[in-house]
């Protein structure tokens, strides 16, 4: 799960235990987890839990606080500085702007992402390529979306990289560039997902952790769309997708980059 949401937000499911503890707060008993960011996450919203507890400890801290309807918007601390009630329990990067009530809450690195998850910003679902990328995830029960560029800090002739764990299977999706791009970016997933194929990164054999997969292209609302459903080996963990989003694997596979060798 962690993996899922990215760093700073995967330390407060890490920190699941010290957080129930201290202030009645899980994260590991959440109805929803989303978080928003890019190499790193930016903000973590958690629905389902009671966030009254550790608002109250904030504000004891120093915190500063508003109403918000049922929500208390709380600031303590500069850009990305982590509160001390937040950091003895384990937490990096997120706390210093927040968003805390019965049912809800919102822990980011600043204004701007606390706002975005709550809804008070330009929806991203506004821009085609956003909406793409859901429809190419699908029905999931956890997924993740970067832009490109904050991969590997280079520009992939794509907009978002999109990766999900459904119920059955797993999805990898590289969405937006040109149709010739996706032509080439179809041709690197097939070749990177096919029997005998290495991981680019950690070199191990594919079919270690791939039993099958099919990779198609086509577009949605004019932005193009390359996905590959993946059946997992048995010996494989849900969640794949996002080891091979965090340590770039995906970006051989998107630029066709693929090493092989001999089953003997």
């Amino acid at each position: 799960m962690d993996l899922a949401l990215g760093p700073n937000a995967g330390t407060v499911v890490e920190a699941a235990p010290r957080l129930r503890e201290r202030f009645g707060l899980d994260p590991l008993a959440a109805e929803r987890l989303v978080a928003i960011g890019g190499s790193y996450a930016f903000g973590l919203r958690i629905d389902g839990v009671d966030g009254g507890e550790l608002a109250s400890e904030l504000v004891a801290d120093g915190g500063h606080a508003r109403r918000s309807g049922d929500l208390r918007l709380i600031e303590i601390g500069d850009y990305a500085v982590v509160p001390d009630a937040l950091l003895d329990a384990g937490v990096s990067g997120l706390g210093a702007f927040d968003a805390l009530g019965p049912g809800l809450a919102v822990l980011a690195i600043s204004d701007r992402a606390r706002a975005s998850l709550l809804g008070r910003s330009e929806r991203l679902l506004d821009e085609p390529t956003y909406r793409a990328a859901v429809q190419c995830l699908g029905d999931v029960v956890a997924a993740r979306i970067i832009p490109d560029q904050h991969l590997v800090s280079t520009d992939l002739g794509v907009d978002l990289v999109a990766v999900g764990v459904r119920r059955e299977g797993e999805v990898v999706c590289a969405i937006g560039g040109t149709p010739e791009r996706a032509d080439e970016v179809q041709a690197g997933f097939e070749r990177a997902l096919s029997p005998g194929a290495r991981d680019p990164i950690t070199r191990e054999p594919i079919e270690r952790s791939v039993a099958s997969a099919r990779v198609e292209s086509a577009p949605y609302d004019g932005v193009e769309t390359v996905r590959a459903e993946i059946t997992l080996t048995p010996a494989e963990q849900r969640g794949y997708v996002f080891g091979v989003l965090s340590r770039a694997t995906v970006v051989g596979w998107i630029n066709g980059v693929s090493r092989t060798y001999t089953r003997g």
